[in-house]
């Protein structure tokens, strides 16, 4: 396999580059309109180690990222803008979020894992509040 068609695990991702290739799989979305910024569409997306990263596009890219990303379909991306993560609440444990950007290119995975990626707390961690309450999704 060539250095270019070489896929990077969620965990790789840094923000000093944007010519990212990743093997994900959408696994929840959900639009965001917040009172003083424009309506954003928010997703968790899954490697095949499982790992989880926050996603984000801009209003005028929903349409077609909800076409080129499906929910539970592997897909290739590539050229994708890697960023810290702020906010009291954040999906998921990764200190960095995507955001897909006018340049960024999908494409069809050969991928066949059906594992819905989903971590669950433990009712122990729940009682005993040793959950991380501000992560929503999961490590």
């Amino acid at each position: 396999m060539s250095a270019n068609k070489r896929f990077h695990l969620i965990s790789d991702l840094k923000p000093f580059k944007d010519a990212w290739r990743v093997q994900v799989k959408l696994i929840h979305s959900w639009i965001q309109n917040p009172p003083y910024a424009d309506e954003t569409l928010e997703m968790v997306l899954a490697d095949q180690t499982g790992a989880k990263v926050q996603c984000s596009c801009k209003r005028t890219l929903i349409k077609r990222v909800q076409r080129s990303l499906p929910l539970g379909k592997w897909r290739v991306i590539q050229n994708v803008k890697i960023s810290g993560t702020g906010g009291k609440y954040k999906p998921t444990n990764l200190g960095y979020k995507m955001n897909i950007t006018n340049d960024t290119v999908f494409a069809d995975s050969d991928l066949t894992d059906d594992s819905s990626f989903l971590s669950l707390a433990s009712y122990n961690e729940i009682l005993d509040g040793s959950v991380n309450t501000k992560c929503l999704i999961g490590i």
